[in-house]
């Protein structure tokens, strides 16, 4: 059913799809009309840019990002922007490599930003894109599908969610992108067009450097569109044509992500496991749980009932032709999001990758009526987005005090740059956010003194930025770094010019001498001719 010019006006206009008035569309009655329906338009398309600017703000109110993988990704950004610096060191201790296409999309334009205003910066403006995009992406998926656009407001809770408090800034990057996709897809079945086809070509490759994931999403939502459209074969093969260099080249990414799973020299052996039913339906309905407290379970409880509420308006619209296609993509979504693992190897938290899917494909499911009370409670949503948005600024400045970032950097400032740390934190979660918060703070150690901190993503297979051979370190096994008490001095100690601490745990060893405390953190120095305890 084409979507009437008049769906979308609220109180201004009745929402009749045929037009009533037999006088053409360019008579004077007939233009007010036309710009009621096209203010409405703004005015809702306004409401979601602020709810998403919202979602962006608490980005930029604290030093520090509360996101577990957060320092990785700062320091990774660090040492493609400074790899050629002399005194941080980089090139002594890593290798870029390019050829590793995935997560390129999020490193190389932060990496150029960052040449303009450090590492830190960046990454904060490409994720603030990220937040702006959202509502975009949304209103597009919303109109290719013949659903209401004013339901875009709710998009931006997407972003405070599980996979951005676990820091996986590469995949949040895909998930607006992966709607505008799925969108062109939907477009082109109806309407092919070769400037569109075109657009879905290279957007295919562009999808494998956000994110693979986002790219097999993509390409199982076009299959399912395709099947269900109930075109010839021959229109939906012209469709989705032009990902076949895409699907070559995801098909050989899965290839050298499963060989080198457990490591670039490593033998792949470990198998897939998975959470079990109950658990998976558990982190669904905990996809939201980002805080330590309530305040996040209130803001996605406030939103679902008034996106219920919404729903349940008198007077919505009948169904269009094949409506019945956006539910079953989502119940055909989240059956695979039931039966996909957890983990394979360093690959982990696969389970939600299908997620953002999911909740946009619910979100467009219903018809909404026009009216006062409708739009009354969808712009409540938005006040409500704000302000959680306010409270997670609050959280964030108060993040800085719990991670004492002064302290920090005054222990790092008494190491040497452009050398080799090692962290023990034993205390890695934060009062105040979800998730290991701490884990990877040996990260910063890179962000400002340059060298090599660990454990570090060059140990993964997949980013650009790799250990230099023949010069890598001591091999740590998978998830050493939650895992403080498997520290021997010996081993990860004798690769290691500093060692980093934080909470209460034993020392380094009798090979380090306590070079600096402050709060929380200490750093131990190497002692050269001193060996380690045997």
């Amino acid at each position: 059913m084409a979507e009437s010019r008049l769906e979308w006006a609220g109180e201004e206009a009745a929402l009749a799809p045929v037009r009533t008035d037999p006088r053409p569309a360019d008579s004077p009655r007939a233009q007010p009309d036309e710009r009621s329906a096209g203010w409405a338009t703004f005015s809702w398309a306004a409401l979601a840019a602020v709810a998403g600017i919202a979602s962006a703000l608490p980005l930029w109110s604290s030093e520090l990002l509360p996101f577990q993988d957060a320092p990785q990704h700062v320091a990774t950004v660090r040492v493609l922007a400074d790899y050629a610096n002399p005194v941080l060191g980089f090139a002594r201790w890593f290798e870029i490599d390019l050829r590793r296409l995935e997560y390129l999309g999020f490193y190389l334009p932060a990496a150029a930003i960052a040449k303009l205003v450090g590492a830190q910066a960046a990454c904060r403006v490409v994720l603030t894109l990220v937040a702006l995009a959202l509502p975009a992406a949304a209103w597009m998926f919303l109109a290719a599908f013949d659903r209401d656009r004013r339901l875009a407001v709710f998009a931006p809770a997407l972003f405070h969610t599980a996979t951005l408090y676990l820091g996986f800034f590469n995949f949040v990057e895909s998930v607006p992108a992966l709607l505008v996709v799925v969108a062109l897809i939907e477009r082109e079945l109806r309407e092919p067009r070769r400037a569109r086809a075109l657009i879905l070509a290279a957007a295919g490759p562009v999808l494998l450097w956000l994110h693979p994931s986002a790219l097999a999403m993509a390409l199982g939502a076009g299959v399912f569109l395709a099947i269900t459209r109930g075109e010839s074969w021959r229109r939906s093969a012209r469709a989705l044509a032009p990902f076949l260099p895409a699907l070559v080249l995801l098909a050989v990414w899965a290839f050298g992500a499963l060989a080198h799973r457990d490591g670039v020299e490593a033998v792949a052996h470990t198998t897939a496991n998975w959470l079990g039913p109950k658990r998976q339906l558990l982190e669904l309905l905990r996809f939201g749980d980002v805080l330590k407290g309530h305040a996040d379970e209130l803001c996605v409880a406030a939103l679902v009932l008034l996106w219920l509420a919404a729903t349940l308006v008198p007077g919505r619209h009948q169904k269009g032709e094949r409506s019945w296609r956006l539910p079953l993509l989502a119940a055909v979504t989240f059956a695979v999001y039931m039966v996909t693992p957890f983990d394979i190897g360093f690959m982990g938290y696969i389970h939600l990758r299908p997620v953002p899917l999911l909740i946009m494909a619910a979100l467009a499911l219903p018809r909404l009526a026009p009216g006062k009370l409708t739009s009354a409670l969808l712009a409540a949503a938005v006040a409500v987005q704000v302000a959680y948005a306010a409270k997670l600024s609050s959280v964030y400045r108060a993040f800085d005090s719990e991670a004492q970032v002064a302290e920090l950097h005054q222990v790092l400032r008494a190491a040497a740059p452009g050398q080799r740390l090692l962290a023990l934190v034993y205390d890695q979660q934060s009062a105040l956010v979800a998730g290991r918060s701490f884990l990877h703070f040996a990260a910063y150690y890179e962000l400002d003194r340059g060298g090599r901190a660990r454990m570090n993503f060059a140990e993964y297979p997949w980013t650009p930025v790799r250990y230099r051979r023949g010069n890598e370190p001591t091999p740590l096994p998978r998830y050493w770094e939650a895992h403080p008490a498997w520290y021997h001095p010996d081993v990860e100690g004798a690769d290691s010019d500093y060692v980093l601490v934080r909470g209460t745990g034993p020392g380094p060893g009798p090979r380090f001498q306590l070079r600096a405390e402050a709060g929380e953190w200490a750093l131990y120095a190497a002692v050269p001719g001193r060996a380690a305890a045997r």
